[in-house]
């Protein structure tokens, strides 16, 4: 419902033509005016488009033709006298912005108030052509105005609370959201973080990273819906950098991809209105490049984008500029993020976001990664985000230790971690049972929808104990371990009703990557190494020799019959590994998935993993067998050579006996 009577929006173009259709809809009268006639005619037919499409899809309560003959055009801005709120949006140039408002302060109303949508231009600088600075805000749209449902309101140095107020109730009324910059800084809120994503993908792109992969990382990984090199293409290359060239201007220091915008513009590549830009279009109109997920985008840290928008973020927070909230809000309604830069923050981990800044802060020297001293001082409080309960926000969490075996709810996903590191995670009874008993809690937490199994130090797991077996007397021992202690975890992960997820950080050896058989989705480090030695010591891999070689590849049986070890690379093309990363992007990827998977319904998930365990389960009758013949060979002398030589760490000596 309209707070006053009468809008006056000076400048129709894109963002003009277009809050004046908004303001129109909610029942406003409204002058736009503009340079020339054909400029508002040109405005008219393209509001008058616009609304027809609202009201093909149902949207619009009143007829097209009501809506249209509450916009007045001028080219005169003496019509704007009556009015009670005017919004610029002219150009992108202060002078031209300047001139408008001056001229505007002696015609309107004393008690008007003046908002302008510039995305760059200090609010204060402008104010000040007036003479009413405590009656100046900004008010600024996200394009297109129709459809977007955020504003960003920005108080200058003399705003008063009345205006913030009455603009507060205006966004209400013409049905937008809105955050609210406290302090009148360059780029604002939304255009200040983007001012830190946009640049981190065009100093990749400059460093030589392939665009579609930068993208695909972007869209595939981040979950946003637009890669940031086709986004720049799509609103304009020489957009980003006149907003750039205006924040030089007025003191900040040149950023680090100005100097790929400014060639860019030179060459006249500016994106999908020139047809060439990062990308080649075949006509002027946009139409979406080629974007697929592809394993290099695994090579590329979400980080360089995540993390400096956190740190931009941070110093939003610690100068009283915006709050978390807002910030949230504003990516999240204004640039579709799927969710706010301190929620990856949480998520991903304020430790590994710092840790990151201070590598790039260390490697290039730049001011622009050195973390923000409020993200230093959440580490030093132990405030880490998901993984200690608190960061940015609260969430839920809980930590219980069942032996060697950490078990730790972290929000709605559990992380289980063995920690025997001093054994490379060696499997013994201690660590059966942990496991087992780790895995129940989880299923048993309905908030959990996802388990996450990782390994301390540098092993995932090292296999079955040696020395733990070694003490295996007679086939009644092997029989009385296997019925107790494995077959329980074997039988609960086979039949697990959620997903789990697998972190291998290092050594999967013997046990530690047959396991990986019963894990849904395995995620490697580039440095991990996989191995099922079983048979170099007088035993043989149960679950890879029967389970692994029919529900994984028939090529187990190679690695099984030899014991020879596989790279990271080649547990992948086996179908043992899913995805490899870097070393220092495992945990976040770890996160990355569990957050695909929380997206899918949990009673499909349920569904979903139903089906898989019964595949799973038609292998049982094999692995029993292969059970059968480990308790064989716990019998012969061969496995007792076997054990012995390990032990003393020398070549064993076997007889076949």
């Amino acid at each position: 419902m309209p707070i006053f009577s009468k809008v006056g929006v000076v400048g129709a173009g894109t963002m003009g033509h277009g809050i004046a259709e908004v303001a129109a809809i909610a029942g406003y009268q409204v002058y736009l005016s503009d340079v020339s006639q054909d400029i508002l005619n040109s405005a008219l037919e393209k509001i008058k488009w616009s609304l027809q499409k609202l009201k093909e899809s149902g949207k619009l309560k009143e007829s097209v033709e009501t809506i249209i003959s509450r916009i007045k055009p001028t080219t005169n801005l003496s019509d704007f006298a009556d009015a009670d709120y005017i919004i610029e949006a002219v150009v992108e140039n202060s002078e031209v912005k300047r001139k408008v408002f001056s001229e505007l302060d002696g015609i309107v109303k004393p008690n008007a108030i003046f908002a302008t949508n510039t995305s760059t231009i200090p609010i204060s600088t402008l104010a000040e052509a007036t003479k009413r600075q405590d009656k100046f805000i900004g008010l600024h749209f996200m394009n297109p105005p129709v459809l977007m449902p955020l504003v960003e309101i920005i108080m200058g140095n003399k705003t008063s609370q009345q205006t913030l107020e009455i603009t507060i109730e205006f966004a209400k009324s013409i049905g937008k959201d809105y955050v609210i910059v406290k302090k009148d800084v360059p780029g604002f809120l939304i255009n200040r973080i983007n001012g830190r994503t946009f640049a981190e993908a065009i100093l990749m792109y400059d460093e030589g990273y392939q665009k579609e992969d930068i993208d695909a990382m972007t869209r595939f990984r981040l979950g946003m819906p637009m890669g940031f090199l086709e986004l720049l293409d799509f609103t304009g290359i020489d957009v980003s950098y006149n907003a750039a060239l205006e924040a030089i201007k007025r003191g900040e220091k040149e950023p680090p991809h100005f100097k790929v915008l400014k060639k860019m513009v030179e060459d006249g590549r500016l994106g999908v209105k020139s047809g060439k830009g990062f990308y080649t279009y075949k006509s002027k109109i946009y139409e979406r490049p080629k974007i697929v997920p592809t394993d290099n985008m695994y090579l590329i840290n979400p980080l360089r984008i995540i993390a400096p928008a956190v740190n931009e973020a941070a110093w939003l927070i610690r100068n009283n500029i915006s709050s978390a909230e807002d910030i949230e809000k504003g990516m999240i309604k204004g640039m579709s993020w799927p969710q706010g830069p301190l929620t990856f923050a949480d998520k991903f981990g304020i430790d590994n976001i710092v840790n990151f800044l201070e590598q790039r802060y260390h490697d290039t020297g730049n001011d622009y990664y050195n973390p923000d001293p409020l993200l230093k001082e959440m580490v030093e409080q132990k405030k880490l985000g998901v993984k200690s309960g608190e960061g940015f926000f609260k969430w839920n969490y809980e930590r219980v230790d069942f032996g060697p075996v950490r078990y730790e709810k972290l929000h709605d996903y559990a992380k289980i971690t063995m920690r025997r590191a001093e054994k490379l995670n060696a499997l013994n009874e201690a660590m059966w049972t942990g496991l087992t008993q780790a895995f129940n809690k989880a299923k048993e937490d309905k908030d959990v929808r996802a388990v996450i199994i990782t390994g301390e130090g540098r092993a995932f797991c090292a296999g079955d104990d040696i020395e733990m077996m070694h003490y295996w007397e007679n086939t009644a021992s092997v029989i009385e371990w296997s019925q107790k202690i494995s077959s329980p975890l074997i039988d609960t992960l086979a039949n697990y009703p959620k997903p789990i997820i697998a972190e291998v950080n290092g050594l999967a050896f013997g046990g530690g990557m047959e396991l990986l058989i019963l894990f849904d989705i395995v995620i490697a480090s580039e440095d991990a190494t996989f191995a099922i030695p079983e048979g170099l010591i007088g035993a043989l891999p149960p679950l890879a020799s029967s389970m692994g070689v029919g529900f994984v590849s028939r090529k187990i049986a190679r690695y099984a019959l030899t014991g020879e070890w596989l790279s990271a690379k080649q547990a992948k093309e086996l179908g043992l590994v899913d995805i490899v990363v870097p070393p220092e992007q495992l945990e976040i990827t770890g996160v990355e998935i569990v957050e695909k998977v929380k997206r899918v319904a949990p009673l499909s998930s349920m569904s979903i993993k139903r089906v898989i365990n019964s595949i799973r389960n038609s292998y049982l009758d094999k692995l029993q067998i292969a059970s059968q013949e480990l308790t064989i060979l716990s019998t012969t002398e061969d496995f007792k050579e076997g054990m012995k030589a390990f032990i003393e760490r020398r070549q064993p000596k076997y007889k076949g006996k």
